[in-house]
């Protein structure tokens, strides 16, 4: 059975976390002081629906690179696999920042609803001694 590193769950945290901790901040420390937002009202629209096209574009690509990664090997090398999880999280924390950085510019509280999906999305990506199994990853 293979054996999960620990510097990957470490890592998966991290990831996931750095949206959720930017969010946090921006809503509990800066924005009580703050009273006008940086983005104006019709420029609002153009950054939700940026922010929207990068959360799909982000969340299908993720989902997208284990068959691309994994495409026609019986045994994939413990390093394939971290690299292949990294970059999924990334896909998907990249996205996330941006839907905080959104959020900390408009001070549209709805912008924390798409940010919590992604980072719950990022949570349920986790990995598992089944994913490893599945993939067959340092298997012979």
């Amino acid at each position: 059975m293979p054996k999960i590193p620990v510097n990957l769950y470490v890592i998966h945290l991290a990831m996931m976390l750095a949206p959720a901790m930017f969010a946090a901040v921006t809503f509990f420390i800066i924005l009580p002081d703050v009273k006008d937002a940086a983005i104006e009202k019709q420029d609002l629209l153009v950054f939700q629906t940026v922010a929207a096209a990068m959360a799909v574009i982000g969340v299908g690509m993720s989902q997208l690179i284990p068959r691309f990664v994994m495409r026609g090997e019986k045994n994939v090398p413990l390093q394939k696999y971290i690299t292949m999880k990294i970059v999924q999280w990334a896909l998907l924390e990249g996205s996330a920042m941006f839907i905080g950085v959104v959020f900390f510019l408009s001070h549209e509280k709805n912008m924390l609803i798409p940010l919590g999906i992604l980072i719950a999305l990022m949570a349920f990506m986790r990995p598992t001694v089944e994913e490893m199994q599945r993939h067959n990853v340092g298997g012979q």
